[in-house]
C-alpha cells in the first residue's frame, strides 16, 4: 500500500468529523478506529494514544460547559446543567473521534516509504529533516534499551528511579553523536544540493490508489459544501 493512501484517508475522516460535527458521525468513525485497533500493535498503541489525548479535552469541555448552561439538574460543589453536558459531551466525542480516527489510520503509514515517496516532489533536505523526526522517538528508544541492558550487564539495578535518572545523560549525549556521525555521509550524497532525485527502490503505488485518493478528497469537499450549505 502506499503511504500516501492511509495519510489521505486519515485527513479526510479527521476534516469530515470536524465539519459535520454530528454525534452520530463522530460515534461511527470512533467504532471505526476501535475496530481497525486490532489489526496491530502499532495500531492499538494509537488509539491509547488517542483516548489518552481526549481525557484532558473532556475535562476541559466539561468546566467550561457544564456550570454555565441553562438547564440545572443538580449542584455538586458547582451548578451542573443538562445543556451544558450535552454540548461538552458533543465537542468530546468529536474530539476522540478526530483524534483516534486520525492516529489509528495514520498508523497505518509507513515513514520509510513514505520518505520515499516524498523525496521525489519535496526538496531533500526537507524530507531528512521530517524523517528525523519522525525516526527519533523510534532511535531514542532503542538507545536507551542498549543503555538499560549494558547497565544490567554491569550489575547495575536498572528498575530504580535514580538508575532512569542516570541513563538520560547519556541518552542524550548519544542521539548526539549519532546526528554528527550522520552529517558527513549525508554530504557526500549530495543532500543539499538542487536537482531531481531517483530512487533505488521505488513506491508501489497503483493506479487504483490514486483514483481512491482522489475519491476521497472529492468526498471530503463535498461534505464540507454540504456543511457550508446547511
Amino acid at each position: 500500500m502506499s503511504p500516501l493512501t492511509p495519510l489521505t484517508a486519515a485527513a479526510c475522516a479527521i476534516v469530515t468529523v470536524m465539519v459535520l460535527h454530528n454525534p452520530w458521525v463522530s460515534g461511527a468513525f470512533l467504532l471505526v478506529a476501535v475496530v481497525l485497533s486490532f489489526a496491530g500493535r502499532r495500531q492499538r498503541r494509537a488509539l491509547t494514544t488517542g483516548l489518552v489525548l481526549t481525557v484532558p479535552a473532556f475535562l476541559s469541555y466539561a468546566l467550561i460547559y457544564v456550570p454555565f448552561g441553562d438547564v440545572e439538574v443538580a449542584r455538586v460543589l458547582i451548578p451542573v446543567t443538562s445543556d451544558g453536558a450535552w454540548i461538552a459531551w458533543d465537542l468530546g466525542l468529536r474530539f476522540a473521534a478526530m483524534t483516534c480516527s486520525g492516529l489509528v489510520i495514520g498508523s497505518f503509514v509507513d515513514a520509510d516509504a513514505l520518505m520515499r515517496r516524498l523525496q521525489l516532489s519535496v526538496p531533500a533536505p526537507l524530507v531528512y529533516m521530517v524523517g528525523t523526526v519522525v525516526r527519533l522517538l523510534p532511535m531514542a528508544q532503542q538507545r536507551w534499551r542498549t543503555i538499560r541492558q549494558v547497565q544490567a550487564s554491569r550489575g547495575v539495578e536498572v528498575d530504580t528511579w535514580r538508575s532512569r535518572g542516570a541513563t538520560v545523560l547519556p541518552l542524550v549525549v548519544g542521539l548526539i553523536d549519532d546526528a554528527s556521525q550522520r552529517a558527513r555521509p549525508l554530504q557526500r550524497t549530495g543532500i543539499g544540493e538542487p536537482g531531481p532525485r531517483t530512487l533505488l527502490m521505488p513506491v508501489a503505488d497503483s493506479t487504483t490508489q490514486q483514483v481512491c485518493r482522489w475519491l476521497m478528497v472529492v468526498a471530503v469537499v463535498a461534505v464540507i459544501v454540504v456543511g457550508a450549505i446547511m
